[in-house]
């Protein structure tokens, strides 16, 4: 019988729609179907429909056994248990929608025989769950099933025909790709794979749009510019091509081409005649990843089909992007270099003073020597917003400029805290602390003020001098307002704490900001500790927004609207 193709079978989800799903009966186990197929079956002539309609109809001639739905993972190997369908077959199982399990037989539940017998002997008693296998004639209820020599050496046997299966299909992959043979189910742009021959033919139509990009290249067309006319020409991408082209769907949008795509197209020895094979390796039996394999170890089979390009040209142009890659990666190194050499200190913190935009750092190093060696902040908004013309100013001024501001607002910071640590000494309402703690000692007074009146109040109340009506409405006054004494007392006490608190970092800060006044050099843990912002504008004039919070200014308010 003729193997079936995977390609057109139906998903698990479509499998499992098939089948009517009939009402759970009551007193019936709710069972779950789950089959298997992988790149190890190449040989078995054997269909998710085949292992679905088996264990469809043993559950339906099943007196115990009610079906419930059907989890199949198709292409996925047995030596391992990270499969799709599976994982949602055991989800089901912990929320207890599944209590038995049916496969085909055991090599479809799995291949690894220490993993398969952990599942049996040990997940599934826990969880409850019941699993049979069908044509092993195996029930995990049955005692005499569980006990058996024969369970843990037919899953020893079934790894290890995964192991062996896995190893023929490597070889016989081999041999193919040794031969020319194009392994794979996907030709690359420009080709049809002729599924008979396995070879591959011309599709003129991608072939024609493969000859302008080599020919582009040849005249000395960037390969970005390359990537801009097939966009512009609205050539279907090679995934557009492939989904129009073997996948049989319409192509309604035009995707942008990329440069890694033209540059992939302009390597690719396919268009010369040639089939390339072995770039890549995978152990199926490992369960281990794909991995590319380095050039030496490739498989050359040349004039195997048609060729695209001359093989002359396909040389030209492989020169024309070596010599490109030289150039970019001296570029490159070249730009590195210059990032490492000339930081941007001041990242974020300059702003186009017109415009309000960020400032851009540009490294613009002209000549050998370090003079002629200039980095600037540039607003490029010229053409972005009419209220801004576009500006830049050179790093090294802008430097020069914030740090005469620094001086001046140090030398400032430095007369405040002078006059600051005499306001100190003296006991006057300017005297922050002194206001401070005069507002605290009129609040305590208040406050045993109004205690007095509360012991008053009662002591009238008992000498009968106040009826027990007034008693009570002016006991309540006398509370309310005893209580927003003790408040404002409270906060009062904070605030001469925060005063004495800022006061103190103001004098540190201070003190220590005056170390930098004979220093013109530029600072930029100085700046970073003081300037939150820098403002540009088209003549050059800097406006810096400082982040240090200046207490003298602030209490000098409070001593104003005192």
């Amino acid at each position: 019988m003729a193997r079936k193709s995977r390609k057109n079978l139906p998903q698990p989800e479509q499998a499992a729609a098939s089948v009517l799903l009939p009402e759970l009966e009551e007193a019936k186990i709710p069972a779950a179907i789950y089959g298997r197929l992988s790149v190890e079956d190449e040989e078995k002539e054997e269909s998710m429909e085949t292992q679905i309609a088996l264990v469809q109809d043993y559950i339906n001639r099943s007196s115990e056994l009610s079906y419930v739905d059907t989890y199949f993972d198709n292409g996925f190997t047995g030596t391992n248990f990270k499969r799709p369908a599976f994982t949602r077959l055991m989800n089901d199982v912990r929320q207890k929608k599944i209590k038995c399990i049916v496969v085909k037989d055991l090599s479809r539940f799995g291949r690894n025989y220490l993993e398969a017998g952990y599942y049996i002997e040990t997940v599934f008693p826990f969880l409850g769950i019941r699993l049979i296998a069908v044509t092993d004639n195996f029930d995990s209820t049955r005692k005499e099933d569980m006990e058996s020599l024969a369970l843990p050496i037919r899953n020893m046997v079934n790894a290890m025909y995964a192991k062996d299966i896995s190893k023929k299909i490597w070889t016989s992959l081999q041999r193919k790709k040794e031969a020319g043979y194009a392994v794979g189910n996907d030709a690359p742009y420009g080709y049809i794979r002729n599924p008979m021959t396995k070879r591959n033919e011309i599709d003129p139509e991608a072939a024609f749009y493969v000859q302008l990009i080599f020919q582009w290249e040849l005249m000395g067309v960037p390969i970005f510019e390359i990537a801009r006319r097939m966009t512009l020409l609205q050539v279907p991408t090679p995934r557009e091509w492939h989904r129009k082209m073997v996948e049989g769907k319409e192509v309604l949008t035009y995707k942008k081409w990329g440069v890694t795509t033209i540059r992939h197209i302009l390597e690719n020895q396919t268009y010369v005649g040639d089939t390339i094979n072995n770039k890549s390796t995978q152990k199926l039996f490992a369960g281990q990843d794909r991995r590319d394999l380095p050039k030496e170890q490739w498989y050359v089979a040349k004039n195997t089909h048609p060729a695209i390009i001359a093989r002359d040209d396909f040389e030209k142009v492989q020169k024309i992007l070596n010599k490109n890659r030289v150039v970019f990666q001296t570029v490159r190194a070249k730009s590195e270099q210059i990032r490492a050499e000339y930081q941007n200190d001041l990242a974020g913190m300059v702003f186009c003073a017109d415009c309000g935009r960020q400032m851009e750092f540009e490294r613009l190093p002209h000549g050998a020597e370090e003079s002629k060696k200039v980095c600037y902040y540039i607003c490029k908004a010229r053409q972005a917003d009419d209220k801004c013309i576009g500006h830049q100013i050179p790093e090294k001024l802008l430097k020069a400029l914030i740090m005469d501001q620094l001086h001046l607002f140090i030398v400032q910071l430095s007369d405040k805290r002078k006059v600051l640590e005499e306001l100190q000494k003296i006991e006057d309402v300017q005297n922050p602390v002194y206001r401070a703690k005069g507002e605290i000692m009129s609040l305590t007074d208040k406050v045993s003020q109004m205690a007095k009146k509360r012991e008053q109040l009662y002591a009238d109340y008992v000498a009968g001098v106040v009826d027990s009506e007034d008693y009570q409405l002016i006991r309540e006054d006398y509370s309310r307002q005893y209580d927003g004494l003790r408040a404002a007392l409270q906060e009062a006490e904070n605030k001469k704490t925060e005063v004495e608190r800022q006061i103190e970092e103001y004098m540190n800060m201070t003190s220590h900001l005056e170390e930098h006044l004979d220093n013109f050099e530029f600072d930029i843990q100085l700046v970073k500790s003081l300037v939150q912002k820098i403002e540009v504008s088209a003549d050059k004039r800097i406006r810096i927004v400082f982040g240090f919070q200046d207490v003298f200014t602030e209490l000098g308010k409070e001593s104003a609207e005192t």
